[in-house]
């Protein structure tokens, strides 16, 4: 089977792809990145972890703004 190839600016290419459903984008992500599985499976765990820890702490990851969860992980990393 014959390839074509296009000459189409990367600009226009993003474009489209956000236009897609999420369905569509997930199926492109998981051509460029055919780990994504494992990669969402590692990032999910990492938020559990990262709620379990919170919750022995007395805070709730889920309501931490973003800057609030960059410091506490910032915390974290430099706790004896």
């Amino acid at each position: 089977m014959p390839t074509v190839s296009l000459d189409i600016p990367e600009a226009q290419m993003i474009a489209w792809v956000r236009q897609l459903s999420p369905r569509g984008k997930r199926t492109v992500l998981k051509t460029l990145i055919p780990q994504l599985d494992e990669f969402e499976a590692l990032v999910d765990y990492g938020e559990q972890q990262m709620r379990d820890l919170c919750a022995r702490r007395g805070l709730n990851w889920g309501q931490l703004t973003e800057d609030e969860r960059q410091q506490l992980v910032d915390r974290l990393l430099h706790e004896a």
